[in-house]
């Protein structure tokens, strides 16, 4: 039996949108649904043109304004009709063997799935102060390394979930134009923790494509730093710091990619020391 899926795109960047559904359209089954989350302000004009892209397995949602982006998921996590959920984030570029295997995953027990994704730099060269071990502040796998399940591309039991408590911490993630990350992971581990099965597809791969922009220095170093302002915000400061030197040691040899872990991995404290700072973490 086919599983029916929704797949569920949230974003804040309504400029995007039109492509991500170009994209993600050809991909649907007969009975798969897209439900689109715009986390924005859109304008009348730019809800006219999604809808006019819009087909009639396709629903789209307004916030009005820009909320966030774990509100945004838990939206449709709460208005998708299926029970199995694949979140595919604006700016991937996903294929049909990514959506068929996150498929059979799901119809074979998993409750959470993932892909691997791969950093498409849209023919610019890696910038010095940016190797492989920094590929997370990007979204994005280390090529030598195994996946794990993030929000990029992933599938969700949403019934499991649900019958757990479990959904997106309203914390965690994006709301506008800061950095904070983690909703997405803190969830797979709550499930696991839980006892949800997961499955990660490591040879089954999506794009993502990265802007000019997201590789220069100062995008990178607040990247850091929001994510250990995220750590912080899950309760997970010390481990969070260990596994952020971990991944940015995984650069490689040499004194090059030693000193920027020791920059980035700085910017992660500097991130941690500034939550830990903020009165709200002090609360009882």
């Amino acid at each position: 039996m086919t599983v029916p899926l929704t797949v569920a795109v949230c974003s804040n960047r309504p400029n995007l949108l039109l492509a991500a559904l170009d994209r993600l359209t050809g991909l649907l089954g007969l009975d798969d649904h897209l439900l689109v989350v715009v986390d924005a302000a859109a304008d009348a004009a730019t809800q006219r043109r999604l809808a006019e892209t819009a087909d009639r397995r396709c629903t789209i949602f307004f916030n009005g304004a820009t909320i966030g982006l774990s509100y945004s998921r838990n939206l449709a996590l709460k208005e998708a009709p299926t029970q199995h959920v694949v979140f595919v984030d604006d700016d991937i570029v996903p294929t049909t063997d990514a959506i068929e295997h996150l498929r059979t995953a799901l119809g074979d027990g998993a409750h959470v799935a993932g892909t691997r994704i791969t950093a498409d730099l849209q023919g610019r060269r890696t910038p010095r102060w940016l190797t492989a071990g920094q590929l997370h502040y990007l979204g994005s796998h280390h090529p030598d390394l195994p996946a794990s399940i993030w929000g990029g591309c992933f599938a969700l039991d949403r019934d499991h979930a649900r019958l757990l408590g479990l959904d997106f911490d309203s914390r965690l993630g994006r709301v506008g134009t800061n950095l904070a990350s983690a909703e997405d992971t803190t969830l797979v581990r709550q499930l696991t923790a839980l006892g949800a099965t997961t499955t990660v597809l490591h040879d089954t791969q999506v794009r993502h494509l990265i802007p000019a922009h997201r590789l220069r220095p100062d995008y990178l170093l607040r990247r850091a730093y929001w994510q250990g302002r995220s750590e912080v915000r899950r309760r997970a400061a010390r481990a969070g710091l260990h596994k952020e030197w971990r991944r940015n040691r995984s650069g490689g040899p040499g004194a090059r990619p030693t000193a920027l872990a020791l920059l980035y991995t700085a910017a992660v404290l500097a991130g941690i020391g500034r939550e830990l700072l903020d009165p709200a973490q002090r609360q009882p």
